[in-house]
């Protein structure tokens, strides 16, 4: 019999958790469904050897009041973790904060059959180690990152016949239709970017001067001029210079909120 807590804001994506983890070849029950930032630091605060302890943790990464890494950095998750997520670059993070695997949305039962082998063969092979030391060990194993670039203080800009250079620090914000990158500078001029997606240019970008609010904008720190309530856990950003108003998305509000340090 094995324990497990579900962290996860979507009812939807609980319940399919808990109808595949049936399928698993072994029993798991489920102790607690975790639905807010506040409730994992709640529950972990509150863990002691007198209750009955998770042997694995199933946990998404974005949820409504912030992104889960920020209570993996303070508190030391009791056992191992096995992301599930619709967002693909939290990868490298994940296995730096205890993850031994990573599963995108959608995911089906056979993914989640792979990722409960490899649970199963960490702890079966480590019975002697406590949960910490062997999520140590197995990160040991693994390759070690490549070093990032440096960001960039300007992006290379194919026009017609010739090529410009945009001044990173000109950009207010950057948006996304469909495969087509944009940048907005101070003068409210469009200027299309040689990345194939927003999360390649956002790759590029210095993390303390830009922030991406939701799936299709970034914004630039230096240019936010106010903020708004929209709505519970979306903000209107306004921006100096700018027509255009952009909203947080209720998964990255949070996260948005400590970045600017509020």
């Amino acid at each position: 019999m094995y324990n497990a807590v579900i962290i996860e804001d979507e009812p939807l994506a609980r319940s399919k958790l808990c109808r595949l983890l049936q399928q698993l070849p072994d029993p798991v029950t489920v102790l607690a469904e975790l639905s807010s930032i506040a409730e994992v630091e709640r529950y972990f605060s509150e863990l002691d050897h007198s209750m009955l302890l998770p042997d694995i943790i199933f946990s998404d990464i974005e949820l409504s009041d912030g992104n889960v890494f920020s209570c993996y950095q303070r508190l030391i998750p009791p056992c191992p973790l096995i992301f599930i997520t619709a967002y693909d670059q939290f990868m490298l993070p994940a296995f730096d904060t205890y993850g031994i695997a990573y599963l995108l949305k959608p995911y089906n039962s056979a993914k989640l059959a792979m990722a409960w082998q490899k649970f199963r063969a960490l702890t079966d092979n480590n019975k002697a180690d406590n949960a910490v030391g062997q999520l140590r060990a197995l990160l040991q194993t693994l390759p070690p990152a490549k070093a990032k670039p440096d960001y960039v203080s300007r992006i290379a800009i194919r026009h017609q016949q010739h090529i410009y250079f945009l001044e990173v620090a000109n950009i207010v914000y950057l948006q996304a239709d469909g495969s087509l990158v944009m940048a907005f500078d101070h003068s409210g001029k469009r200027h299309y970017l040689p990345y194939a997606s927003l999360s390649a240019a956002e790759e590029v970008l210095d993390p303390s001067r830009f922030f991406r609010i939701n799936r299709s904008d970034i914004v630039h720190a230096d240019y936010i001029e106010k903020l708004e309530r929209y709505c519970k856990n979306t903000l209107t950003v306004h921006l100096k210079r700018q027509a255009v108003q952009l909203k947080t998305s209720q998964s990255r509000n949070g996260e948005f909120t400590r970045w600017l340090g509020l």
